[in-house]
């Protein structure tokens, strides 16, 4: 009683559980018969895990929260699981257990770094990493060859291959950090110039009374660019713009980034034609991008409907209660913080931003593959063959080499040098120093330097994937649990996979031969949950690019957007479960 009295009835409880684990297990080494050594090992395993929590219990206590605790509940029942699982010898009921681990190590570890005092974002994607690090040392990995699947056994990341795995990330994310890098510094030196500034504060006074109607129409227009643009990035391109005009019409910074961000986001749920991932993974899927079209247009119109019910609902309840301040003080957040201006013309801005938004939707969106139009190749064939003398066709030199028509735009960065160019036009339009330049845009590249790096770290997870797909062996798993094609067991696979790759087009190398080969009949509706699946994906976890760069920049917290985003999600899932049974079974 006296020693209860100290330590505790859990913590008693707990050493009292390591101590009849440690015998069972030293029992089941002297026990030959298979049956009766492997109960032993997995009852001692899993008494080994729950005494060890139920000792460090109290001290979990102290320091979570309730649901923080409920997490590091979960995280104790992933590690039993895992436990049992090393012996069991029965393949399918051994990647079974590990799957339930891997599921509920997730969800405890998002529960425990979501409700945490400081930088939840980043707790989540360091989290993320450790995960997947951890799970190459339980679950083997393997690849698909046509309709078979071969497994090559466990393949588990030691303490080098994370410092490869950091490079990796870097490497496939470079393009993307010079596009963010130069877009920052730009608009670091936009926020400087007097036009700009008059131009977001004339467009925010104009609209300020009609703030719910201006925000649908950028939610609109920001989610169709992204349903079509080949390359999902160039849409960062005008939320900065967006976001500055959005708090200066007095909304809160969540608002502005549900409006922006929250609509590039779902862009990638309605995906029509657009994004790099839809064409790469029809690509590897063997099909094209009319495969799956008709879904992907009825899943684009359910989203954008269902999400902007959402900001007008947010933005009805937000306006309310903001009547009475006469000013924002979020506006301070605003990483790119415009201040009021009426003294130079905007005139020269305006016409500006307007030619370089027209040259970047006419350079991402692929006239000729979505749509059959050739006029843009035709004209780019005879603006680069135009030749005042001679054999020196002065266009194709000035443009440069690597010039492409307009619809194809290859590179996120392709026009990082026209932004450049922009910026300094305006710049010498509206007399600024070049002093003042510098500083602009070295101030804009040091607000993007701590997304950039969340960013990163975030790719070392699909860094791992790429080298140790262990998602292949859990898809083919899934594949396997029911006789042809399941909608469910199909959607499962898409979510477990987007979810630690960020690179839908890699999705599509890792299963599209092997759908090709054994669901040829049902590669629409494939098509359509894969994309869509992907597209959920990118809405809440934090392997999702956009969103973390998005929650950084703006300077969100990670549990805020959760907060607002969860509803939503799950209705779209709900909704997106129905339309696969309908059509895959009606």
């Amino acid at each position: 009683m006296k020693i209860i009295e100290k330590h505790g009835m859990l913590k008693c409880i707990g050493a009292l559980m390591d101590v009849i684990a440690v015998i069972l297990l030293a029992v089941s080494y002297f026990i030959d018969a298979t049956t009766p050594d492997m109960v032993l090992k997995i009852v001692g395993s899993v008494f080994l895990v729950i005494g060890i929590y139920l000792l460090i219990f109290k001290n979990l206590q102290e320091k979570l929260t309730k649901v923080g605790l409920a997490g590091s509940v979960l995280i104790a029942l992933a590690c039993s699981l895992v436990a049992a699982a090393i012996f069991v010898t029965d393949a399918n009921i051994n990647l079974i257990l590990k799957l339930i681990a891997l599921i509920s190590f997730v969800v405890g570890g998002l529960m425990i770094t979501i409700t945490s005092e400081d930088h939840r974002l980043a707790k989540s994607v360091l989290f993320f990493i450790l995960t997947t690090i951890i799970f190459t040392w339980i679950i083997p990995y393997g690849q698909f060859n046509g309709g078979d699947f071969y497994d090559y056994g466990m393949s588990r990341v030691g303490i080098v291959d994370i410092s490869i795995s950091m490079y990796n990330a870097l490497y496939y994310v470079m393009d993307k950090v010079i596009f963010l890098f130069v877009l920052a510094g730009v608009y670091g030196v936009l926020s400087k110039i007097s036009g700009y500034q008059r131009l977001v504060s004339a467009i925010a006074e104009k609209c300020k009374n009609h703030a719910i109607i201006f925000s649908v129409i950028v939610s609109v227009f920001l989610f169709v660019l992204t349903s079509l643009f080949t390359q999902s990035f160039v849409v960062l391109a005008f939320v900065p713009f967006f976001v500055s005009i959005l708090l200066k019409m007095n909304l809160d910074k969540l608002s502005a980034f549900i409006v922006t961000f929250g609509s590039v986001l779902i862009g990638f749920l309605g995906a029509t034609y657009g994004t790099e991932g839809v064409n790469s993974f029809s690509v590897y899927l063997g099909t094209d991008l009319n495969t799956g079209l008709t879904y992907r247009f009825i899943i684009a119109a359910v989203t954008i409907v269902l999400y902007n019910f959402f900001i007008c609902m947010r933005l009805k309840k937000v306006l309310s209660e903001t009547k009475k301040n006469t000013k924002n003080s979020e506006i301070e957040d605003d990483p790119f913080k415009v201040e009021t201006s009426k003294k130079k013309n905007a005139i020269p801005t305006a016409i500006i931003l307007f030619l370089m938004m027209v040259i970047i939707i006419l350079g991402y969106i692929s006239w000729n593959d979505y749509f059959g139009i050739t006029i843009f190749d035709e004209f780019h064939e005879w603006l680069t063959t135009l030749a005042p003398v001679e054999d020196f066709t002065i266009m194709s030199y000035i443009l440069g080499q690597r010039a492409a028509a307009f619809g194809e735009f290859a590179y996120v960065f392709m026009l990082c040098s026209a932004f450049i160019i922009m910026a300094i036009i305006l710049a010498f339009l509206y007399r600024m120093k070049v002093d003042e330049f510098i500083q602009g845009f070295y101030d804009g590249v040091k607000k993007m330097v701590k997304p950039i790096a969340l960013f990163v770290a975030s790719y070392m997870v699909f860094g791992i994937i790429v080298s140790i797909p262990f998602t292949s062996t859990i898809s083919n798993w899934l594949f396997n649990l029911v006789e042809g094609f399941n909608p469910f067991t199909t959607s499962a696979s898409a979510f477990i996979s987007s979810v630690f790759s960020q690179d839908l087009g890699y999705t599509g190398y890792s299963v599209g031969a092997f759908i090709n080969a054994v669901y040829s009949n049902n590669l629409d509706i494939i098509h359509a949950i894969y994309t869509s699946m992907y597209g959920i994906v990118q809405l809440f976890m934090p392997t999702s690019a956009i969103l973390i760069i998005g929650l950084s920049l703006m300077k969100i917290d990670y549990k805020s957007w959760l907060k607002y985003i969860w509803l939503f999600v799950v209705g779209m899932l709900i909704i997106l479960l129905v339309l696969f049974t309908v059509v895959t079974y009606m």
